[in-house]
């Protein structure tokens, strides 16, 4: 597979939730360098799972390695409001998180930073991209990345808000495919445990499964293929609509 499009300088906001020194976010940093001005903007410190918090009401430190690379002491969703309201105030013109150490498919993508920093800028207007492979970012394919870059300038070439989240396979891909969200089984263990001062402690984990789904991006990454996935904001359940209309009417009429 080759890919190969004209980009035009435009500004892009790269960041993540694996922090601002993570391998990801500097690899994700090289593949977009010359596709427009950089700015990495990103948690000081891992913020993985932190889904889409920010901070409120209190101060965020900022941290400026120089002009286009600044470290939050804050959340995801804290580095994308900070670029848009106050450290690139001139325009953004792509937002693009990750590469996140760890593939987020299926209902993942609730959890994931890196997820909720795209959602962010999508939620402000601009079309944002989220980016996550396998924990070891060596066993990403020279493909990938030139898929990564091409799908980014088709992006910013469109100019529409969009979001996106993408999982890249180990390897060279054997193909792309435009997927929907899968489904990931987790068997929660709490374990318990007591510190050396003698308080208790709970521990959450456990096993991770996939149920089939054609379509899904779980089997995407699983047969081989770049997974891209289209996200949209609307939480609203319609397919239950009907069904809570009549319900409602039910209580209505009985008081």
């Amino acid at each position: 597979m080759e890919f190969c499009l004209e980009f035009h300088m435009k500004r892009i906001l790269v960041t993540n939730d694996d922090g601002i020194d993570a391998e990801g976010i500097k690899l994700l940093g090289k593949t977009l360098d010359d596709m427009g001005e950089l700015f990495v903007i990103a948690p000081v410190e891992e913020q993985s799972g932190s889904s889409h918090s920010l901070t409120i009401g209190r101060p965020v430190r900022i941290e400026e390695r120089d002009s286009h690379h600044i470290g939050i002491a804050g959340t995801p969703t804290d580095c994308v409001l900070l670029a848009h309201h106050s450290l690139m105030k001139s325009g953004i013109d792509l937002v693009v998180s990750g590469i996140n150490h760890g593939y987020n498919l299926a209902d993942d993508v609730l959890y994931s930073g890196t997820v909720a920093a795209a959602m962010e800028g999508r939620l402000l207007g601009y079309p944002a991209i989220g980016i996550s492979a396998a924990r070891d970012h060596s066993t990403i394919g020279h493909e990938s990345l030139g898929f990564i870059r091409s799908y980014c300038g088709m992006v910013l070439d469109r100019g529409q808000p969009s979001l996106t989240s993408i999982n890249l396979p180990e390897g060279e891909p054997a193909g792309i495919r435009a997927t929907r969200l899968g489904k990931r089984v987790y068997k929660d263990v709490v374990n318990r445990s007591k510190d050396a001062n003698g308080e208790w402690h709970l521990i959450l984990s456990g096993e991770l499964s996939s149920i089939p789904i054609e379509g899904a991006d779980t089997e995407a990454v699983a047969s081989g293929l770049i997974s891209v996935t289209p996200l949209h904001l609307d939480l609203t359940s319609f397919d239950g609509m009907d069904e809570l209309n009549e319900d409602l009417k039910k209580l209505i009429n009985e008081r």
